[in-house]
């Protein structure tokens, strides 16, 4: 018997039966990989609503407003927390907002470079605040608000963020 064959005994008096090795062996890779590929379309996570990552918005449902709503509450804590807003573009690229809190302050970049539609689009705006709040502005918008930021009076409300109602 050659060592890349194995003989298997058939029933009393029946054939013997020789398989290779290597024929075995490529069929278990190829049922242990297909068994892999089928349970990870089975257990795959949904993928369509990028709202379920906590580190990022962008579809404006009724998700990233729950989760602009976790932001200001952290901050309100005490709790640090970091968030990244990418809000459609005035004429082509997006506006990204960069969060980045410690829970005393805040530090929040509007950065306009991707926007063509923008006048100056090179500019990154950075605001330096103590204080956050969601302020409904009217029936269609819920505005982001900054105060107590480096600069600026300490009592103005500087509006970063329109959160748009019809999306929720």
């Amino acid at each position: 018997m050659d060592l890349d064959e194995v003989a298997i005994a058939g029933v009393e008096g029946g054939p013997t039966i020789r398989i290779s090795r290597t024929i075995v062996i490529l069929q278990t890779l190829i049922i242990v990989a297909l068994l892999g590929v089928i349970s990870i379309l089975i257990v795959k996570p949904e993928t369509k609503s990028p709202s379920n990552n906590h580190a990022y918005i962008i579809n404006y449902d009724q998700a990233d407003l729950a989760r602009l709503t976790e932001l200001v509450d952290r901050f309100n804590k005490g709790l640090g927390d970091n968030l990244m807003i990418i809000e459609p573009g005035m004429d082509s690229g997006p506006v990204i907002h960069d969060i980045i809190s410690n829970g005393k302050e805040m530090n929040w970049t509007v950065d306009h470079s991707r926007d063509a539609g923008y006048p100056n689009n090179t500019v990154k705006t950075k605001f330096v605040c103590r204080s956050i709040r969601l302020h409904e502005r009217d029936r269609d918008y819920i505005d982001v608000q900054l105060s107590r930021c480096d600069g600026f009076n300490a009592n103005e409300q500087l509006p970063v963020l329109a959160f748009p109602k019809d999306k929720l």
